[in-house]
């Protein structure tokens, strides 16, 4: 058989199964791409008194927190990893610690990432993040910090901190008259709040919030560096 012969026997490349194309370019993918999400979730529950502190150090996740009158702190923690199956993300949940210490009148609660290295800060962290669910005393305080998720508080009335680098935040109060202060700032996302019964809401570049009762017992100060504020009335 010629050479000639030998060509014209050859396929060309669009006949060939189109599964086999797939399978290829499945495998050519990046790992990540590739990983589903898996996830592992863990109760956690201490004592706390109302106008104590809860201290919130999160990195990456959503953070939703509810308040309630009983004076307990309950935490249900989501650990969500990105694997490639269930047997390889068991050892990624250990990646990623939930860390609650105090109670009564000082709560901290944080995630613990791996040590980062100096030539690869972020490796790997963006396969593990943590969403939180917390119910804790309605009158109590919140100081919270999250670098990477969206926060969404509830029925709180005590004074209220909020730093979010990149995620929304969600602030809706059972009385706007008895939220003693809030003090909430998101880089890049939005404000949205029902703060003081009317309906505002702007979006651009640096946009800001300010509100004090007229009786001077409440302090409201929002800042969005890139987003929008959204003030809304429940019915």
């Amino acid at each position: 058989m010629k050479a000639n012969d030998i060509d014209n026997h050859v396929l060309p490349f669009t006949l060939y199964p189109l599964h086999l194309i797939f399978l290829l370019a499945v495998c050519l993918l990046p790992a990540s791409l590739r990983a589903d999400e898996f996830s592992k979730t863990s109760h956690y529950s201490v004592r706390m008194f109302s106008y104590g502190l809860l201290t919130i150090d999160a990195r990456m996740g959503d953070i939703q927190i509810e308040g309630w009158d009983n004076p307990r702190l309950e935490i249900e923690a989501e650990k969500v990893v990105q694997a490639g199956s269930e047997a390889k993300a068991k050892p990624l949940y250990e990646r990623v610690q939930v860390s609650l210490q105090g109670q009564d009148k000082k709560v901290l609660l944080r995630t613990v990432y791996p040590p980062r290295r100096l030539w690869r800060p972020f490796r790997g962290e963006s396969k593990l993040s943590v969403n939180f669910h917390i119910r804790m005393p309605y009158d109590a305080n919140l100081l919270l910090k999250c670098v990477d998720g969206d926060v969404r508080v509830q029925g709180l009335t005590g004074n209220q901190v909020i730093r979010v680098s990149y995620g929304d935040v969600e602030v809706n109060v059972p009385d706007v008259y008895g939220l003693r202060s809030l003090d909430a700032r998101s880089l890049l996302g939005y404000v949205q709040s029902d703060l003081h019964g009317g309906e505002n809401d702007s979006a651009g570049f640096m946009r800001t919030l300010s509100f004090r009762n007229s009786q001077g017992a409440q302090n409201i100060h929002i800042r969005v560096r890139m987003g929008g504020v959204f003030i809304y009335r429940q019915e």
